[in-house]
């Protein structure tokens, strides 16, 4: 499935990505919007869209928020897209990608707990340890006036000051005579 941008009005942008729901772990709405339902919020002059939302979680850790407009001719959900109303504006399905706080959000709002739990545990095993992993054992050195040239230097190349000093060191012994 293709995923696009949205401007505010909600108009398809182009293209940012893809992704295979047969892949993906989902999350559909606990309590999903009837035509009944619909009918009944509409009549009391309540906002309703008449929708159904599903929220992705991809195996490369990506949200997906799907949004699915299955309106028959007779005010009826249908299976079949082709089945849709053509005048409904926009596509019968619509894919964009959320950020965690989103779709963490998302899940507490419309999911069934158990499906909000799951994806929400899973993403929490995929986090693991944060920054480089480890390589060889810490060295301690006192760099005096050094430093503020390290961390300049490290400033211009865009990398931090243990970064930095790796790369001085490799710089340095790859110069170096035997």
């Amino acid at each position: 499935m293709t995923v696009h941008q949205y401007d505010e009005d909600g108009n398809q942008g182009e293209a940012v990505g893809w992704f295979d729901p047969e892949q993906a772990d989902v999350a559909k709405e606990a309590d999903p919007m009837t035509a009944s339902r619909f009918a009944s919020l509409r009549k009391r002059g309540e906002p309703a869209r008449f929708i159904r939302e599903a929220l992705y979680r991809t195996p490369g850790g990506r949200w997906v928020h799907q949004e699915t407009a299955h309106l028959g001719p007779k005010g009826t959900w249908v299976e079949n897209e082709n089945d849709v109303t053509p005048n409904l504006p926009g596509p019968a399905r619509r894919h964009r990608f959320l950020g965690d706080e989103e779709a963490t959000a998302w899940l507490s709002v419309h999911a069934r707990p158990e499906d909000a739990e799951r994806l929400l545990r899973d993403t929490a095993q995929e986090a693991g340890p944060v920054g480089r992993p480890e390589i060889g054992q810490p060295v301690q050195v006192r760099l005096g006036e050094l430093l503020p040239a390290v961390d300049e230097w490290a400033t211009s190349r865009g990398c931090s000051r243990a970064g930095a000093l790796r790369q001085l060191v490799e710089i340095g012994l790859a110069h170096s005579t035997p």
